[in-house]
């Protein structure tokens, strides 16, 4: 699902299914599972480029369980504008992910 963000934001294409496979977990699951399987994944070996490319990739707090987390937080301090803050959720992680993304790619043209 996530190969061609991979592909996009500068990972070579052998990589890219790997790359993908952890964007995933990152978003579904949290940063903190995808960088645990990106340090001890076992058989998946990234080069260099790919690997720091994705440590930027990963970082940040973009991913569903941050969204009940800032619902629970924000919902306590304004509980009028729950609903409101809840519609805003989605778009907001979706923006936070491509912040991330952004920055991958720039540490991508900044290295070799």
């Amino acid at each position: 699902l996530f190969y061609p963000v991979a592909l996009i934001i500068g990972i070579p294409a052998d990589d890219c299914k790997a790359a993908g496979t952890l964007i995933g977990t990152k978003v579904f699951t949290n940063e903190f599972v995808a960088f645990l399987d990106l340090q001890f994944g076992g058989e998946i070996e990234f080069g260099s480029r790919s690997y720091t490319i994705l440590t930027y990739a990963l970082l940040g707090f973009s991913n569903f369980s941050s969204i009940g987390i800032q619902l629970g937080a924000l919902g306590a301090m304004a509980p009028s504008k729950k609903s409101a803050m809840a519609k805003m959720g989605i778009s907001s992680m979706i923006c936070g992910n491509i912040a991330c993304f952004m920055t991958a790619c720039i540490a991508g043209l900044l290295i070799e």
